[in-house]
Parts: C-alpha cells; structure tokens; sequence
C-alpha cells in the first residue's frame, strides 16, 4: 500500500510540475502561473522577469519528466544528479515564493498555508525521487 501512496504522490507532482510549466509560457495568464506571479511580484515586469519564468518553466518540465523516469525506474545515468539539482532549485523557489514574497507582500494566512504545503509536497516527492533512483542507490552502497 506504501508504493501505492508514493506512485500516486509523485505523478500527482509531476502533474502539478507539468502544468506550471507549460502555464510559465503562457505570458497572458498572470493569476494562474505562480512562477510568473512571484517573480513579477519580487522583480516587476521586463525582460529579466521573462527569462527567469522560461527557465523555472523549463526546469519544472524537465522535473516533472525525470520524476516519472525515477518513478517508472527508467535506467537514465544522470537522473539521480538532476533529480538532486533539481532539489536544490525547487528549495530556493520555496525560498523566494514562500519566505521573501509574502514578506513583500500582504498575504492571507490560509492561502499561504496552502501555497506552502504543496511546495513542501512537491519537494518531498522529489527528494524521495531522488533518494530512490538506481543511480543514488549505488552511491548509498
């Protein structure tokens, strides 16, 4: 039933991860990308801004597809290091979206209790990714 729980959690963030990349392309739906909300709200609008959504869209995407790979155990020799890179990068995103934009902005208290625990799901199925990868167990080893 455990395996159940974590193949259903990591689909559900690939989902999620999936969708707010592609949403990050998309420059006419402010509201619905969190990407683009935060760092229009942190940075402002400009070019700067635009490229910065491109690249989270892209790693969201990327995430997202490597997740999967863990999860269905397909065999790509980088995927524990990019799994892990990606960690790190969801982190300062929980960082910046999480810490410094409410701090800039007035936020209501559920709504950013929401917004917080599914950035920590998020991360926490990528860290189990990660950890469970082929290529991470031969390191543990």
């Amino acid at each position: 039933m455990n395996r159940l729980g974590v193949i259903l959690l990591n689909v559900a963030v690939a989902l999620y991860l999936f969708a707010n990349g592609i949403l990050g392309f998309n420059k006419g739906m402010l509201e619905a990308n969190p990407f683009r909300k935060m760092l229009t709200d942190i940075l402002g609008k400009g070019d700067f801004t635009n490229a910065l959504v491109i690249i989270l869209s892209v790693c969201a995407i990327a995430g997202a597809v490597f997740l999967l790979l863990a999860l269905f155990k397909v065999e790509v020799p980088i995927t524990g290091l990019i799994l892990f890179v990606f960690v790190i990068v969801w982190a300062v995103y929980i960082v910046f979206a999480d810490i410094i934009h409410p701090l800039n902005n007035k936020t209501e208290f559920l709504p950013y209790l929401v917004q917080l625990s599914s950035h920590l799901m998020v991360l926490g199925a990528i860290v189990t990714s990660a950890i469970e990868t082929p290529t991470s167990r031969i390191r543990r080893r």
